[in-house]
């Protein structure tokens, strides 16, 4: 009989088969005519080669296992799928277990390669022996007396066994189990994660008991858990009642911690929701998230009204400083309402006003402050840092607030070009931001200060809150400025990284410069207060002055005198805008006839207004150098005050202007700056020429184009003459002296309420003394008319 051939044996084999055999697991790595290369799959390294007649001969053991298209990539994550979990997805005492065993079993492997160890039982058992002298185990000695102290007594399954030395059948199941998962290590973890009683203690109809008490402790009436366990203990004892007379055996009763345990399996969301409400419940569980991402300063910018958790008194500083103890004790006090405008990538705080309710006009000057530079005001509260913060917004966020989302406030929003943005109301964390900043100020600056209420009544208890309040409005106004320029700004911030909000705004400024702010005519028509005025040959005139220009006058004679709709700016007396047409959207700008109005304050002009009237009884004596050195006066004495004064609660609004009118009867008109009158010759004391048709204004007014002198910051002003103090009779002024005392010049009739302005012909010659500019004593007023009688 012929010989075998061994050729006749030759078995292709896949590159991406794993194979079990010749003592551990292998792939192919190429296959010759003679036989196969075959490396190990935890040991790429390690290589053997099998003719074809030894494979042959090896494939036909009983542990013999060929895969084919193991390690291809769809057959591989298709595994992955059923093997999702991995050693760190275990707890952490069943990890230190599961690598325990992964280095018992490598310990092995290498023991096998290396030929000291096989995979009989006493293979297994030297291996063991081997590996517990390497590793320096000990195997523990489990002591059966409980009731023995010394050693302390271990359960042969408690984890403090974890580490000690295994038996060689222990280590025999754990690879045979390792090998039989397709090497899964989540298989090494033994079952002492299923331990304990997976039967119930008690019967059904006592779980069922347990679980229709647990469910009333979500109740609107919120009992306590002792209070329902007692109701519980009665309702168990009817139904053991009931076992007895049915003849089964009484049913074992539920302790109180089981109870409790039994309300904690409840959702908590459903308990809180029927304890607290479902608003509590929805601030309590609601879903947080990160927010808008900005990256820029002013691309978010959250507005809102924070009522401040502090009385102050509703008096002036100085007048409250002079009041004795008991007329201080009846001084009303009260809360008032603080509108914060919060920059979200920086935490700068952009504008803030004080009010006594929340108001759409205060909104709206809030927003006016987001595009002032407000170092004035810091100034004038002593602070040392600038308060320089400022520049269009892109995107504003209001609550669902009456002030905001009024017609009067969105409207006059969205025509500076931003994105107004509402979110849903009762939702505060959509402005996440503005709301801690308030927090912020609670804890850092309201909790130094008598009066604080705590904000809220469990909070406040018997505190007298109202009657311990020693602020006034312009004290806490004053430090409330200064706290948030100097302390806020300077402090490092966790939501920056540590960075403080000013830096924050000066490295994003310099990589993104905020945009140019609204022209003039855009901020008076957006932040301007409605009047309604009669054109006359004059112009338009309000408070006393007149708007007129070659343009108005056009459209006025074409159509005659009307009602026109006008927008006033009170923080620029310089220029008016006005519509002649209500359906029209076509605004006119109208310049004021005085040209020292420029840059002026409607708050200083009314100032001024009221000094005047309270003044002169004949309003016919007043002229232009009377209100020059009036305001002139009014900026002296305020300088501190009205930089503060600006984060105060001080609106104007067409009633209140036309009260002002009424009140303070101006019937008097001022004469404009282009009608022949020099306002350096009558700041000192003569009348200007014919020929002088410009105004040069005092070097103590701000011209055109730079800031109003009602910002806060003080300046040099000139020395007032006074008379001297033996001088019986007052130096009569030029502007005061009667008519017959002057020499040849024809007198400047003021202008009544329908009467036209002065004539240029008229040639004024000069006074032979110049004190127009002395403002009036506070004292009674000695007449002309009666010195010279």
């Amino acid at each position: 009989m012929a010989a075998r051939n061994p050729l006749a044996k030759i078995t292709r084999l896949d590159l991406d088969a794993r194979i079990h055999g010749f003592g551990d697991v292998w792939r192919l790595s190429r296959s010759t005519p003679k036989g196969h290369l075959l490396s190990q799959v935890y040991d790429p390294a390690s290589k053997m080669f099998v003719s074809h007649l030894d494979y042959n001969t090896e494939a036909q053991r009983t542990d013999f296992h060929y895969e084919p298209n193991f390690f291809r990539i769809d057959c591989v994550l298709e595994r992955s799928k059923k093997h999702h979990l991995s050693i760190a997805h275990l707890p952490k005492q069943d990890q230190a277990d599961v690598i325990f065993k992964i280095y018992c079993i490598q310990k092995f492997y290498e023991l096998y390669r290396n030929g000291q160890a096989d995979r009989s039982t006493k293979g297994f058992d030297l291996a063991v022996k081997l590996i517990a002298d390497e590793f320096g185990l000990v195997k523990p000695r489990i002591n059966w007396n409980v009731n023995d102290p010394s050693p302390v007594p271990k359960k042969r399954g408690c984890r403090n066994n974890v580490k000690a030395i295994p038996s060689g059948s222990s280590l025999r199941r754990w690879i045979e189990r390792l090998e039989a998962c397709d090497w899964d290590l989540t298989a090494l973890r033994d079952g002492r994660h299923n331990s304990g009683n997976t039967k119930g203690w008690f019967t059904d109809e006592t779980y069922d008991l347990l679980d229709k008490f647990a469910h009333k402790f979500a109740s609107a009436k919120r009992p306590t858990r002792c209070e329902i366990y007692e109701r519980f203990e009665i309702a168990f004892r009817w139904q053991n009642r009931r076992f007895k007379r049915e003849g089964r055996e009484p049913d074992h009763k539920p302790s109180f911690s089981r109870f409790c345990l039994e309300v904690a399996k409840l959702d908590r969301f459903e308990v809180d929701l029927a304890r607290l409400g479902r608003d509590k419940a929805h601030r309590r569980w609601k879903i947080l998230g990160i927010g808008q991402d900005v990256t820029h300063a002013l691309e978010r910018v959250e507005m809102d009204f924070y009522k401040v958790d502090l009385h102050v008194v509703f008096a002036d500083t100085k007048i409250w400083q002079s009041l004795s103890p008991r007329l201080r004790a009846q001084i009303e006090r009260g809360s008032w309402y603080l509108c914060v405008a919060l920059d979200v990538a920086t935490r700068c705080v952009l504008a803030m006003r004080l009010a006594e309710q929340e108001d759409a006009r205060v909104a709206l000057e809030t927003l006016r402050m987001i595009y002032q530079d407000k170092s004035s005001i810091g100034h004038a509260a002593g602070a040392l840092t600038p308060w320089d913060q400022h520049g269009p917004p892109w995107q504003l966020a209001t609550d669902q607030g009456s002030a905001f989302v009024s017609t009067f406030f969105q409207s006059r929003a969205l025509s500076l070009l931003m994105d107004v943005f509402n979110p849903p109301a009762a939702q505060p964390q959509l402005r996440a931001f503005v709301e801690r900043f308030f927090r912020t100020v609670k804890e850092g600056l309201l909790s130094r200060f008598e009066g604080n209420t705590g904000g809220s009544v469990a909070e406040l208890g018997d505190y007298p809150a109202q009657m311990r309040a020693v602020l006034t409005v312009d004290q806490f106004a004053d430090l409330l400025v200064r706290w948030c320029v100097d302390v806020y700004h300077n402090k490092r911030h966790a939501g920056l990284g540590g960075e403080t909000p000013r830096d924050a705004w000066i490295r994003l400024t310099k990589l993104m410069p905020p945009g140019p702010a609204p022209d003039r005519d855009r901020v008076r028509i957006s932040f301007g207060i409605d009047l309604t005025r009669t054109t006359r040959r004059t112009g338009v005139r309000i408070l006393g002055l007149d708007y007129s220009s070659e343009k108005f006058q056009t459209r006025c004679r074409k159509q005659g005198d009307a009602e026109v709709e006008i927008k006033l700016d009170p923080y620029n007396l310089g220029a008016i805008s006005v519509r002649f047409d209500p359906r029209s959207t076509d605004w006119m700008t109208v310049p004021c006839r005085t040209r020292f109005m420029e840059g002026r304050r409607l708050r200083d002009w009314l100032s001024a207004s009221e000094e005047l009237a309270r003044r002169f009884d004949d309003v016919a004596q007043m002229r232009w150098p009377i209100a020059l050195a009036a305001i002139e006066a009014i900026e002296r004495t305020h300088k501190h005050a009205v930089g503060i004064a600006q984060i105060g609660d001080e609106q104007y609004d067409a009633d209140e202007i036309a009260l002002h009118e009424r009140k303070l009867r101006l019937g008097f008109a001022v004469p404009p700056t282009d009608d022949g009158i020099d306002a350096s010759s009558a700041t000192s004391g003569g009348l200007a020429a014919p020929a002088a048709r410009t105004g040069t204004l005092p070097t103590s007014f701000a011209l055109p184009g730079s800031r109003s002198f009602a910002a806060g910051a003080p300046r040099a002003t000139s020395p007032v003459q006074r008379p001297e103090p033996n001088s019986p009779i007052r130096a009569t002024p030029a502007a005061e002296a009667p008519v017959s005392d002057r020499p040849a010049a024809p007198p400047v009739q003021p202008c009544g309420p329908n009467d036209p302005t002065p004539g240029e012909d008229a040639t004024p010659q000069p006074a032979r003394r110049s004190d127009a500019t002395e403002p009036a004593r506070p004292h009674r007023r000695q007449s002309t008319w009666k010195l010279e009688k």
